[in-house]
């Protein structure tokens, strides 16, 4: 299932490291976004702003650091090879250019300009791709787990960015209309054909290799895959049509069964491990699984319509969904496993020739993980208040909860630069206090 990490297969800290240590910034971009909304947030999905807000967290905040996680995994645990660390550089500059331009442009929703940054962020996932599929799909170790998920990943970010700038394009020349239907076939895609498959595969690959699982083998991992895969492109084709209230249900209960699966699966793994205290990354990943199981039920009932959306305010339900699936989910997920990720490439890159020769820091002593935890509990409560102010339909309250979304965004970027830039020192043990016999 998880494999032998090859850290040696490493490309250069400089071309990961920048990629996640930027991705928070986007979500304070999206908190400001949600800090500053008005009540149309709460009667339309496809309310700019929202459109915004969501887009900042997708594409800014979590793909950004996706793509700098798939190009440390592909080559130094999937044994596949970047086709150029150029290429990788000059990818992440246009994306921290484009990105931020394009959330500009859907939050005024300046047509022009929309299409000229959507063009930037598309090229920039094209540069990614070109990177990405032989350090996946060019793997040398086999069929694994966390290779297979993230080929297929793969595919799902190629169709929703593909979906994407022909919507983008729509907006000017009017080609179809864009329906509600359509928006969510899109959006799903990307959420669940992208990222959930990421966020599962690359977890096969983590949660046994941080929490020194004993049960190495999953016999849901490949069922899980195909399911998930399946129904995510039979959700997004279904919904191109603008299903009935009762298909949407059926498409949505189908569409949670393989997350929910893989939640079951991740959840006995770390009930066998070996390590009996968790660290940030298991802390995560169990509060994460719970974020899931709450994205899954509001997102079941946010299907069905009436009565459980109120006719007035009809996008309170799918606004809790995102941030229950969106920052609970995928981004306690990110929070845990970028602290350890990046602590250790810190290590690996700058201290591992030095070890050995004279006092070096161990991992732990890279991160701060008092204030991983506190950035974590930041992140869980805006998480939380944004899904009850959601539901309760209180705009001061989602508010309070974009300020808390901003800081947790703020705080992740300045403790993770302090890995990659501070310097850092051995933890040295004081010496045994001896005491001295009396005589």
């Amino acid at each position: 299932m998880a494999i032998q990490a090859a850290p040696a297969r490493s490309p250069a800290l400089s071309v990961i490291a920048p990629f996640l240590v930027v991705a928070p910034l986007a979500l304070a971009l999206a908190g400001f976004l949600l800090a500053t909304a008005n009540g149309a947030v709460f009667v339309a999905i496809n309310e700019p702003r929202t459109v915004a807000i969501t887009h900042a967290a997708v594409i800014g905040w979590l793909t950004t650091a996706i793509m700098g996680a798939v190009y440390q995994i592909g080559p130094a645990m999937l044994g596949g090879r970047l086709r150029s660390e150029r290429l990788a550089r000059i990818q992440f500059v246009l994306h921290v250019i484009a990105v931020p331009l394009f959330v500009w442009a859907l939050a005024g929703w300046r047509l022009h300009w929309m299409g000229a940054a959507g063009t930037g962020v598309v090229l920039s996932f094209v540069l990614f791709l070109v990177n990405a599929f032989p350090a996946v799909w060019g793997a040398s170790t086999g069929s694994t787990l966390p290779r297979a998920y993230l080929a297929v990943a793969l595919l799902g970010v190629t169709g929703a960015a593909g979906l994407g700038i022909s919507f983008v394009g729509d907006l000017e020349h009017l080609w179809f209309p864009i329906t509600l239907g359509r928006l969510s076939g899109h959006a799903h895609l990307g959420l669940v054909g992208w990222l959930a498959l990421t966020v599962m595969g690359t977890s096969y690959q983590l949660v046994p290799m941080f929490n020194l699982v004993r049960r190495r083998h999953s016999r849901l991992g490949f069922p899980v895959l195909w399911w998930t895969a399946g129904s995510a492109g039979v959700f997004a084709f279904a919904m191109m049509t603008d299903p009935s209230p009762g298909i949407r249900f059926v498409l949505a209960l189908a569409l949670a069964a393989g997350p929910a699966a893989w939640g079951l699966d991740i959840f006995l793994m770390l009930r066998s491990r070996a390590r009996r205290h968790l660290d940030i990354q298991g802390h995560t990943t169990l509060a994460s699984l719970a974020f899931l199981g709450g994205a899954i039920v509001v997102g079941l009932l946010a299907a069905t319509g009436t009565p459980f959306t109120a006719d007035a305010e009809p996008a309170r339900w799918l606004l809790a969904y995102g941030a229950l699936g969106i920052a609970g989910w995928f981004g306690l997920t990110l929070v845990g496993n970028s602290y350890k990720i990046l602590a250790f490439l810190t290590w690996y890159h700058r201290y591992r020739t030095r070890a050995g020769r004279e006092p070096v820091p161990v991992i732990a002593d890279i991160y701060n993980d008092r204030w991983a935890h506190g950035v974590l509990a930041v992140h869980a409560v805006a998480a939380v208040l944004l899904a009850v102010a959601a539901l309760a339909g209180q705009l001061e309250l989602l508010r309070a909860g974009g300020v808390l979304l901003a800081a947790a965004g703020l705080l992740h970027t300045v403790t993770l630069a302090h890995i990659v830039l501070a310097s850092h020192s051995p933890r040295v043990a004081e010496p045994p206090f001896r005491k001295v016999p009396a005589q």
